[in-house]
C-alpha cells in the first residue's frame, strides 16, 4: 500500500504548498504479459492550491522488467517522465451519480475526502511510458517461425519457403 497523503482542503484562505518524495515498489496489476513483477518508482511531487482544487506537479523515474514481444525474454525498462495533475475535491455524491462529463470535467481528478493516493497518480504514469511494443533491443530477431530457435541466440538450419509469386510485389515493402 503507497502513500496517502492529505487532507488538503482545509477551511479558511491559508496558501498551502507541500513538497513530497516518494519511493516506492508498486504491483501494476494484471500484466496481459507485457511485464514481470512490480515497478520500482522514485518521484518528486510539489502540491499548490490551485482556484477551488490542488495542481500536483512533479517528476517520476522507474524501472520495471518487461518482456519482449519478439523474443519473449524478460529484460529492464527503465522511464522517466514529468506530469501534472489537478485535482478537486468532490462534491457529496459527485462520485457515485452517473452523469455525462462536461469538457471541464475531463481535465479534473477528483479526491475522495481530500486525499491523493501516490501508487494510484504514480502506477498511472509507470503505464502511460511503457511502450506498445516493448523491445529487448532494437535489433532483436525473435523466434524463427518454422523450427521455433530463438535466432538471438542461434542460426537456425531452416530453408526459406516456397513464396507465391504474386506476392513478390509485397515482399519489397518488407
Amino acid at each position: 500500500m503507497g502513500a496517502v497523503f492529505g487532507p488538503f482542503f482545509t477551511d479558511g484562505d491559508v496558501q498551502e504548498e507541500v513538497h513530497l518524495a516518494v519511493e516506492e515498489v508498486l504491483d501494476l496489476g494484471v500484466s496481459a504479459d507485457i511485464w514481470t513483477g512490480p515497478a520500482t518508482v522514485q518521484s518528486t511531487m510539489h502540491l499548490n492550491r490551485s482556484g477551488r482544487g490542488i495542481l500536483i506537479s512533479g517528476s517520476f523515474s522507474g524501472g520495471v522488467a518487461l518482456v519482449c514481444s519478439r523474443c519473449l525474454e524478460a529484460f529492464p525498462f527503465r522511464s522517466q517522465d514529468h506530469f501534472e495533475v489537478y485535482c478537486e475535491a468532490a462534491a457529496q455524491g459527485q462520485l457515485e451519480e452517473e452523469h455525462e462529463l462536461t469538457n471541464d470535467e475531463l481535465d479534473v481528478t477528483y479526491l475522495e475526502q481530500g486525499r491523493i493516493n501516490t501508487d494510484t497518480l504514480l502506477r498511472e504514469n509507470i503505464l502511460l511510458s511503457l511502450p506498445v511494443q516493448p523491445l529487448c533491443h532494437e535489433d532483436c530477431r525473435g523466434y524463427c517461425p518454422r523450427c521455433g530457435a530463438n535466432l538471438n541466440q542461434s542460426v537456425c538450419n531452416c530453408t526459406e519457403a516456397h513464396v507465391d509469386p504474386r506476392l513478390q510485389a509485397l515482399r519489397k515493402l518488407l
